[in-house]
């Protein structure tokens, strides 16, 4: 279902996600949006590697599935002969095409990502099975995708991304912090103490 990408492929992706990025950036509750005004809002402590990591994943695959869906629909000559191999008929280029437009469309929207990611996934394990058992070939880029997919539909869905967004609880850190320096406060008493006393028992001793 994928063919290798060239330099020229590699070039409009490249703009592509650009343009995807200023799109992700313009959109209300993306990751991307909260990142820029992270100075200026309360999650400045925020888990950002986190979610910049799963919002770089998303803008990756809608641009992958825009490029490769786009290829479909306008019958580029090697997707032609990839689905004259697959031997069911053009019709199923042009379905495959416009689902994957489509999904990579919703991969944009925050808050429809994880069913796009959900709907993508299905096709990529469509695609799996095709390259296994139809076309004789490791699915390599297939299984690629399916594990971002994957990311995306567990981080969506389990509202991980909720969870990053919010500042980092240094609460408990600085608890465990203060009960550690309050034992080692404690041990140092009672070794001053031990000390003290064994000092004192020669004195005690001379005045008998």
């Amino acid at each position: 279902m994928f063919d290798p990408l060239g330099l020229i492929h590699l070039l409009l992706l490249a703009v592509l996600l650009v343009a995807l990025y200023g799109v992700r950036r313009a959109i209300p509750g993306s990751g991307l949006q909260a990142w820029h005004d992270r100075h200026t809002s309360p999650r400045a402590n925020a888990r950002w590697h986190r979610v910049l990591t799963l919002e770089i994943v998303e803008l990756a695959l809608a641009g992958i599935f825009l490029l490769v869906g786009g290829a479909k629909l306008i019958g580029r000559p090697d997707m032609v002969e990839l689905f004259h191999q697959i031997g069911v008929g053009q019709w199923f280029r042009y379905v495959t095409g416009a689902v994957e437009i489509v999904g990579a469309a919703l991969l944009l929207i925050p808050i429809l990502s994880a069913v796009s990611a959900s709907l993508l996934g299905g096709v990529m394990i469509a695609a799996t099975l095709i390259e296994l058992f139809v076309l004789h070939r490791p699915p390599v880029a297939a299984l690629a995708c399916l594990s971002g997919h994957a990311y995306v539909t567990w981080a969506r869905m389990s509202g991980r991304h909720h969870r990053w967004l919010e500042p980092e609880d240094t609460s408990r850190r600085s608890g465990l912090v203060h009960s550690t320096i309050s034992i080692a406060n404690r041990w140092n008493f009672r070794r001053i103490n031990a000390s003290r006393r064994v000092h004192r028992q020669p004195a005690l001793r001379l005045g008998e």
